[in-house]
This record gives C-alpha cells, sequence and structure tokens, in this order.
C-alpha cells in the first residue's frame, strides 16, 4: 500500500511495482519474477493462514516461472541503487551510537469468547525493536555502584516499554498522560569489576480517554541487566512483563470475546548483527520521530 502511495513515480522501483499491478495494488504477499512477471497472490486462509493452501500458491507460481521465457524471468537491465530506488521517509530513522537495542516479543493468554478473528488471541504474537538511546537508558543507572544503591526511574527508560503498546497486541494509543500511576526502580545487586548487576522492576496503572482508546491497562515489569562501567554499555538485559488488558469499546472489527485479557511480554538483547539488525521499532514514526534519533 506504501508503494502505491508513494509520490515518487519516476524511479524504476515504483514504475516496475506499479506497472506490474496496472496501479491496482493492494496489501497481500505476492510472487513475481526480477523481469515483472506477475506469478500470483500467495495469501490462503483469513483469519486462519491456511498453510497448505499457500504452499500449493507457491508450487503453482513456480510452475508458472519455469514455463515462461527467460525474458519474462529475468530483469535485462542492471539496478543503480542511487538513481532506482525509491526513498523513503523511515531511511533517514536509524539507530544512535550506543543505542540500547531489545528485541521484544508479545503474545495473549486465553480468554473467554475468543476467536482467531481478534488479534488478542494467542495464535497471534507481536515481535519487534524497542529502542533507547543512551540519554534514556542511563536513567537505569544508580549514582553509586554499591550493593543496595537504587534509583526511580522517569523518563522514557519507564514510559516508552507501554506507550508504544508492546504488551497490548491489536491496540491501543497510549499517551504519557494514560499512565495513572505505578514507579519504576533500578537497584543494584551485584558489583563484580567493572560488571554491575540490576534488578529493575516496575508497576503501571494506565486509562485511555482519548478517542482512539478507552482502555484499561495494569501490569508489572521485572529486568535483570548487567551494566559495564567500562564498556559504558549493557552487557546483558533480560525484561518480562505481564499485565491485564480490558478493551473500553468492543469494535466489531477488532474484538470478539471477554473484553479482558492478560498479555506477557519479554525482552532480550538484538543478537542480529545482519539484515534483521536493521529492522526499525514499529512505531518509528511516532513513537520516536526523526528528532529522536538525531539528538542522541
Amino acid at each position: 500500500m506504501k508503494y502505491k502511495e508513494h509520490p515518487d513515480k519516476s524511479t524504476f522501483e515504483g514504475q516496475w511495482i506499479n506497472g506490474m499491478f496496472r496501479n491496482q495494488l493492494q496489501q497481500g504477499i505476492y510472487v513475481a519474477s526480477s523481469a515483472g512477471q506477475y506469478l500470483g497472490r500467495m495469501n490462503r486462509g483469513w483469519p486462519d493462514p491456511d498453510a497448505d493452501g499457500t504452499l500449493a500458491a507457491l508450487k503453482e507460481a513456480l510452475a508458472q516461472y519455469k514455463a515462461i521465457s527467460s525474458s519474462q524471468r529475468l530483469l535485462a537491465r542492471k539496478l543503480d541503487p542511487s538513481k532506482d530506488k525509491l526513498r523513503w521517509e523511515q531511511d533517514a530513522f536509524v539507530k544512535p551510537a550506543g543505542t540500547l537495542d531489545l528485541r521484544i516479543s508479545s503474545r495473549g493468554y486465553p480468554f473467554p469468547g475468543m476467536t482467531s478473528f481478534d488479534q488478542r488471541h494467542p495464535m497471534f504474537f507481536h515481535v519487534d525493536r524497542l529502542w533507547f538511546k543512551p540519554s534514556e537508558w542511563r536513567a537505569w543507572i544508580p549514582s553509586r555502584f554499591r550493593v543496595g544503591s537504587s534509583t526511580l526511574v522517569e523518563g522514557p527508560a519507564r514510559t516508552r516499554i507501554v506507550l508504544l503498546s508492546h504488551m497490548q497486541a491489536g491496540s491501543s494509543a497510549w499517551w504519557e498522560e494514560h499512565i495513572r500511576g505505578g514507579q519504576m526502580k533500578s537497584t543494584v545487586t551485584a558489583v563484580d569489576g567493572d560488571n554491575v548487576s540490576l534488578k529493575i522492576t516496575a508497576d503501571y496503572q494506565m486509562k485511555g480517554e482519548s478517542q482512539w482508546c478507552k482502555d484499561t491497562y495494569n501490569g508489572s515489569l521485572l529486568a535483570n541487566a548487567v551494566y559495564n562501567r567500562k564498556q559504558d554499555r549493557f552487557t546483558k538485559f533480560d525484561l518480562a512483563m505481564l499485565g491485564t488488558h480490558r478493551v473500553g469499546v468492543m469494535m466489531s472489527n477488532l474484538h470478539v470475546g471477554d473484553p479482558t485479557a492478560r498479555m506477557a511480554a519479554a525482552a532480550t538483547l538484538n543478537p542480529s548483527a545482519d539484515a534483521d539488525d536493521r529492522m526499525l521499532p514499529q512505531n518509528w514514526k511516532w513513537g520516536y520521530s526523526l528528532n529522536w534519533c538525531r539528538r542522541p
């Protein structure tokens, strides 16, 4: 859909996509040859994915690929990324040096009356990135590195985890003023040379009162982290959250069953060092912004 809405229609990438679909591109997963030969839409089954149907569609696309000529298979020209590739706003959003990069996932527990139409169903899970630049993650570091030293944590290190709806699958537009209670605390539990072990605890009481969210959420958080003073970075960060999310207004195109559901999330240091490492936080535009990455 983003291709369809992109204002630049002159680049080869945009012409390739829109030409193949004749400007009728819709959301989905498709197969095509590099020369632009359309070979089919692979989505099968909704809301329950049909793995057998998708496999059959892929086999059919492969058979079509083998049957077409070489000119329909392979692109005849060499692409120049500097000229042929579309430029997107998110290309300017980069990870500042020293960013704490967490890979986070969340999933719901079973609840009464649930169906697979509802994104809160346990069959769905949310995988995302959670970023904190140095000026933010230092809020977790107590001023003294002694066992028992602690600090109350404010700012993005406390709020971003829930504001970006990492705990609430299929919802909700949370804003900072929706956090009505709770606090976060970071405590030194051990010191071993340059390694400082931290225990981070938090609880959240949230209530939305906007046009887009009238939900409530009550949850708790526990994280065990190790900060290395010499390297000035976290070498370990394991986080778990558990909470109860209640939908304030049940929407017929989103929810089925009980309005109350339990949610769990877990986060660890992102171990990726390949193309997957370039995955941006889903809510990069509104949850962070371009200005966020330009001011580490």
